[in-house]
């Protein structure tokens, strides 16, 4: 794992040394990059059961290569061209790196010549603990029951997906074995393909070997997709089958026909065409609070003689809950409270953690996970890894996880990197390693935040405090000298520890630390933060309040991230920092008085030149001094109509996305009139967000819409108080996929549109005054009656807290449209 973040990293350290430093040839650099692009090649290619035992000299060699670049990046931070001592060093350490890697070769080489067993399914399933203990799942078995006997049904393949652990095996075996499936089909197989099987014809080739099909071993290399798909239809045409496909990895591609036999194939991985194809896979839910006590109790009293008190039962429930529904986890921890005392259940339920999961673990539930993770491809395991960075339970969101994997160097594209970021992230997400939490507006197939099961976090945090990739600093304990030293990053839950002048000092030890994350709650009163690591690329201080700027910052010359808080205005030398990409810069009380002027931004961040993103509620730029450019700055957020002049935009040429935020409805007299040259100079342009604090709901507040691009994707208002006809406008724009319109950002009792909006995928209404809508999400219309035809061909349609004759009216509705309708009331249950 660590090979690929550790050549990102180090090529990017590479790129910055100037053709003036000699003390690195260009020869030297494609060396060493060439070497370790070698290691981490060997990594891709070996068996998952080998890439365990080549792990430890993988590490070494990521140890040494960290050395490598700690000493470069330390004398481009502090360069002394006459330092024969750093000449020397680096040239020693260059030949440790490329001795390392010759091991590392020679020990894997050794690794793959010795034979081993392929991995048992029971080397890593839970079906076993689980296979008596189906609780909760009532609703899916019924549903899949409903996919097999579906008389008009002519689909091939059911997929039943969902995390490790959490019952797809047992509840699909419950199915099969229901007399009336056996009944209904004349052959049924269930067979175990596991993690060999990487190749979709590989697959086919065993199926169609278990239906008895012999395929003559002189063609197996040259069977095309079309001919084993010929095959299987003949085979199945003969008789019903019913085919169970247990632990899938790899994409699968089946014919569609089948006059009636099916396929249930049974993966953690969600296939890429399981989205288009939405009613023929389930995927399993975590069990509700009840469900998990019930099984608990099922697994912790086994004995039905054993009784268990009110309060055993309470403690309980709360042991039960950690476990965040996943079965498994739930069997393992009723197994390990069996004979227990109550003080023993009671010492748990006041864990964080139910359990610890570790890859050293001999638990099917441990073995299962680290599995899993063993599973995802070798270079997006840092990207999972660093998920775990986050407390438990925190919302994680896209955007801020993307923009801190680019500022850690995760990635070593630079085109379209944002994408790639956002394709890993969507890809652990389809791996179930990572739970769905929100999906997008643009996209149901995309997701907005997401966050970790207890499980797998815990195996992030082990694995990577292991690794010396990041460590958590939550107590006194956990910033001792020996658990700090040589970790990368740094990751302070509680905020409070920051407080000891004695974690202070044991911090000094890692002066080399490239990242320091505080997401702990957020400090009414400032806290001392300790800026001692002047290698640091990464500071999320946020949730640490200061008075001033602290100028201490201006010293780490390496920052590409700083998100910080703060009572007073930026430093006017802000462009030392000339390596940052991203700055998020709030204060913590943010008061704005009607009759005050824009408060600036120093004119010194026009000089920041590699900025990509930029959120500064409450602050403007500056008018750009002559020649100056922002060539590289995307996204703009929280600046007023005072940064949206032709002066500042066209000198940001490729800005993607800006949030505009007007403080009161005085400064709004000036608002939309600074937006009619947004078509001219930005072609490309693709997301905009309007919002006017407290608008006085008497008067109109803006008095026109914007001349958008023609490209624009995405646009948010609030606060407006446009009138309905003016939107004619944004319902002619051609490429429009996402409007979301909040707080009286159009006003009026009827929205009657033309039949516009040729690529609109989602709407959002929440907290309008109208009565009648003629055209997907509705939320706080209290008003609203009725809507016509518009949603004729709408799958989903959420109404969140509208009138309750509203609501009712679009249950109702999608009943007999056959739309999904989401409704949910603060006021009763509809």
């Amino acid at each position: 794992m660590g090979s690929y973040a550790a050549v990102a990293s180090l090529r990017q350290t590479l790129k910055r040394i100037s053709e003036s430093d000699d003390f690195l040839s260009h020869s030297d650099k494609l060396s060493i990059l060439d070497e370790m692009d070698s290691v981490v090649e060997k990594m891709e290619e070996l068996p998952i059961i080998k890439i365990v035992d080549a792990a430890a000299y993988e590490r070494r060699v990521v140890d040494a290569v960290l050395i490598f670049q700690d000493l470069i990046d330390s004398h481009l931070s502090d360069p002394d061209p006459d330092d024969i001592g750093f000449t020397l060093s680096l040239s020693q350490q260059m030949e440790i790196v490329k001795e390392e890697i010759t091991s590392f070769h020679t020990a894997t080489d050794q690794i793959c010549s010795i034979r081993y067993s392929n991995f048992a399914s029971s080397d890593y399933n839970t079906d076993n603990q689980q296979q008596n203990l189906l609780v909760g799942f009532d609703d899916q078995i019924r549903a899949l029951k409903q996919l097999i006997f579906d008389p008009n049904s002519y689909d091939l393949v059911i997929s039943v997906v969902g995390m490790t652990g959490i019952g797809k095996t047992s509840l699909v075996k419950q199915v099969y074995n229901d007399p009336l499936v056996i009944k209904e089909f004349e052959t049924r197989l269930f067979l175990h393909i596991g993690p060999h099987y990487t190749r979709w014809k590989d697959i086919m080739l065993r199926v169609l070997n278990e239906l008895g099909v012999a395929i003559p071993l002189d063609k197996l290399d040259k069977l095309g997709r079309d001919y084993l798909q010929k095959q299987l239809l003949e085979t199945l045409s003969c008789q019903k089958y019913l085919i169970v496909l247990d632990d899938v990895w790899t994409d699968t591609d089946f014919p569609k026909d089948t006059k009636g036999s099916l396929i249930i194939i049974i993966s953690q991985i969600q296939r890429s065409y399981d989205y288009f194809y939405r009613d023929k896979f389930i995927i399993l839910p975590f069990l509700n609070d009840d469900d998990s006590w019930k099984l608990l109790h099922q697994t912790a009293f086994s004995n039905r003689e054993e009784k268990c008190s009110r309060e055993l039962e309470k403690i309980g429930k709360k042991i039960a809950k950690n476990c965040e529904g996943l079965p498994a986890a739930i069997i393992q921890v009723g197994e390990n409270l069996r004979g227990k005392s109550f003080e023993e259940w009671k010492t748990l339920s006041e864990k964080e953690d139910p359990l610890v999961i570790t890859r050293y673990d001999d638990t099917p539930l441990s073995k299962a996970l680290f599995f899993s993770y063993m599973m995802v491809l070798q270079y997006v395991k840092p990207f999972f890894l660093y998920m775990g960075v986050f407390p438990k339970h925190y919302g994680i969101s896209r955007s801020k996880l993307i923009k801190l994997w680019v500022s850690e160097g995760f990635l070593d594209t630079y085109l379209k990197i944002e994408e790639t970021a956002g394709n890993y992230f969507d890809q652990l997400i389809r791996h179930n390693v990572v739970l769905r939490e929100k999906h997008t507006s643009v996209t149901i197939y995309r997701f907005k935040n997401c966050r970790l099961h207890f499980t797998f976090r815990s195996l992030c945090v082990n694995e990577a405090k292991s690794e010396k990739f990041f460590h958590i600093l939550k107590k006194y304990s956990d910033c001792t000298p020996e658990n700090i030293r040589m970790q990368q990053r740094l990751c302070v839950h509680n905020n409070v520890v920051l407080a000891l002048t004695q974690v202070h000092e044991w911090m000094e030890s890692v002066p080399n630390a490239r990242s320091l994350l505080c997401f702990g709650p957020k400090q009414q009163y400032p806290v001392l933060l300790p800026l001692c690591f002047r290698l640091l690329k990464v500071l999320d201080a946020l949730a640490i309040r200061f008075y001033e700027f602290p100028h201490q910052l201006l010293a780490l010359l390496h920052l590409t991230y700083l998100s910080i808080t703060c009572d007073r205005d930026l430093p006017n030398f802000i462009s030392t920092l000339w390596n940052l990409e991203v700055l998020i810069f709030t204060r913590h009380h943010n008061i704005k008085l009607s009759n005050n002027g824009p408060v600036y931004l120093p004119k010194d961040i026009w000089n920041m030149h590699k900025l990509r993103q930029l959120y500064c509620k409450g602050f403007d730029l500056p008018p750009p001094p002559d020649g100056s450019h922002l060539e590289n700055l995307l996204t703009v957020s929280g600046v007023s109509v005072h940064s949206c002049t032709v002066q500042v935009l066209s000198r940001i040429p490729n800005l993607k996305r800006i949030a505009v935020q007007i403080e009161s409805a005085h400064d709004s007299t000036e608002t939309f009139n600074s937006f009619g040259h947004f078509a001219s100079v930005y072609e490309s342009f693709e997301s905009f967000k309007f919002v006017v604090v407290n608008p006085n709901l008497s008067s109109q507040i803006v008095r026109s819409v914007p001349n958008f691009s023609i490209n624009i994707r995405k646009i948010s208002l609030s606060g407006c108080g446009l009138p309905w006809e003016n939107m004619e406008v944004i319902a002619s724009l051609p490429n429009l996929i996402v409007l979301k319109l909040r707080w009286y950002a159009f006003c009026g009792p009827l929205w009657k549109t033309t039949g516009q909006f040729p690529r609109l995928e989602f709407l959002l209404l929440e907290d309008l005054d109208i009565e009648n809508l003629e055209f997907d999400i509705v939320r706080h219309c209290y008003k609203l009656k009725n809507i016509l035809n518009q949603f004729e061909y709408t799958k989903l349609l959420e109404v969140d807290d509208c009138s309750p004759s509203f609501m009712k009216k679009m249950r109702e509705w999608g009943s007999v449209v056959g739309a999904e309708v989401k409704i949910r009331s603060s006021i009763t249950d509809l």
